[in-house]
């Protein structure tokens, strides 16, 4: 038996988790997953953020989840890697793919607009807060 194979949907460069809602597989879960992630990134460094893999499948993108800190000397923000990981298996991806920045987006969303997000997926007829979701 044949398998039918599905043109592969492109990924804007500039894509984040928000802009791919529409072709996810199963966005609750996909959304509810990165979110765990986002979870332990923030309890073990107290922040966390997530870029999706634009070279990836738009149905379960991979991500990347990576924290900000201050530098104490120079006050300037400075964003560290935390794990990417496999959008269709919320695996750990290798290092790797981690320093190949032309993998993922260079637009990101934090924990904050991820769980806005998530609240929006499950209660689409809830009234929007007057507040942006965004940084």
């Amino acid at each position: 038996m044949a398998t039918k194979r599905v043109p592969k949907t492109p990924i804007a460069g500039d894509s984040t988790i928000a802009d791919m809602v529409e072709v996810l597989d199963k966005p609750v879960e996909y959304v509810r997953r990165v979110l765990e992630k986002l979870e332990r990134c923030r309890r073990a460094h107290g922040d966390a953020q997530v870029r999706v893999g634009v070279r990836s499948r738009a149905e379960c993108p991979n991500y990347l989840i990576e924290y900000v800190l201050e530098d104490r000397k120079t006050h300037e923000r400075v964003t560290h890697l935390d794990a990417a990981y496999s959008g269709s298996t919320h695996r750990e991806l290798a290092p790797h793919h981690i320093a190949e920045s032309r993998n993922w987006s260079p637009e990101e969303m934090n924990i904050t607009a991820v769980s806005a997000l998530i609240g929006r997926l499950r209660n689409p007829r809830a009234p929007s807060s007057r507040f942006s979701d965004e940084d």
